[in-house]
């Protein structure tokens, strides 16, 4: 220690980070050395930076990112506590999705299988849907879905006589999926409302038309909408279809709802999960 300030190596043995860790967290600038030597370039820290290196090396073992880091660092500790709260909820999920979909892998590579799903088909009519689409990924996805929804109720509510203002049977609402939603790869979601009668669009709010077409389905309850769960109806229909017939060429694989899911009990059956298709010879 020169005067009242360590050398790196004793203050990466204070603060239980390597050498290494200092510089990192230095060309970051999360923890510059309180004084660098112009000639040797040698680094030196005072005692006031052993909290602040100490707190970076705990929340880097969580794999907080430097972002994160830096955001809760430079906040009040009031602040910085909220933002690393924050991050710890959005960590729990994401974990917490992770070891659901670990179990239904698990299951798979021992060859246990799932739990056998009956398959449906229907012919659906053609019909007029208002729709809100957007290229997300997978942490986007739920809220997306709900302000969807919220959005599109309140349009349909503006324009009376277009449908129901609930979700039944009669007057379904679908999620459709034009590919793979995961953390790393996005693609094209539409939320979307059947309506009857003459509309127009507004703002974020399109209208199209779907013919009529053939689909497969299996119901899902409340249980089995969840995450990962519903994994298992999506490969139960997917397979099915493989089977029997081909995807359909221009309308992509969806989760109809028939039901309000938030009033819902657990056990109800509150949507299904379709895939359009086109049957081959005796295909249904």
């Amino acid at each position: 220690m020169n005067g009242s300030l360590y050398g790196i190596g004793d203050f990466a043995e204070l603060t239980r980070l390597s050498i290494k860790a200092l510089r990192h967290y230095d060309e970051h600038g999360l923890l510059a050395p309180a004084h660098v030597d112009p000639v040797t370039s040698y680094r030196r820290y005072s005692p006031d930076q052993i909290a602040r290196a100490t707190l970076i090396g705990d929340l880097r073992r969580m794999d907080v990112p430097l972002a994160v880091v830096a955001r809760i660092l430079d906040a009040s500790p009031e602040d910085g506590l909220v933002i690393y709260q924050e991050w710890w909820v959005r960590e729990e999920r994401r974990h917490s999705g992770r070891r659901g979909i670990g179990r239904y892998v698990t299951a798979r590579l021992r060859r246990e299988g799932q739990p056998p799903m009956k398959i449906d088909t229907r012919t659906v009519p053609r019909r007029k849907l208002a729709v809100i689409g957007k290229e997300l990924f997978q942490p986007e996805l739920e809220q997306f879905i709900m302000s969807g929804f919220h959005e599109l109720f309140g349009w349909a509510e503006r324009n009376p006589g277009l449908r129901d203002l609930t979700t039944t049977p009669e007057w379904p609402t679908y999620v459709v999926f034009h590919g793979p939603v995961t953390p790393d790869h996005s693609a094209y979601v539409e939320v979307c409302i059947v309506i009857d009668g003459p509309a127009e669009p507004e703002g974020g709010i399109a209208l199209k038309v779907e013919e009529e077409h053939e689909e497969a389905y299996t119901d899902v309850t409340r249980t089995g909408l969840e995450f990962p769960d519903i994994l298992a109806a999506y490969d139960a229909v997917a397979m099915w279809v493989t089977q029997h017939g081909t995807p359909h060429p221009t309308m992509a694989s969806r989760e109809v709802y028939v039901a309000d899911v938030i009033q819902a009990a657990m056990d109800d059956v509150v949507a299904s999960v379709a895939f359009p298709y086109v049957a081959s010879d005796g295909g249904r």
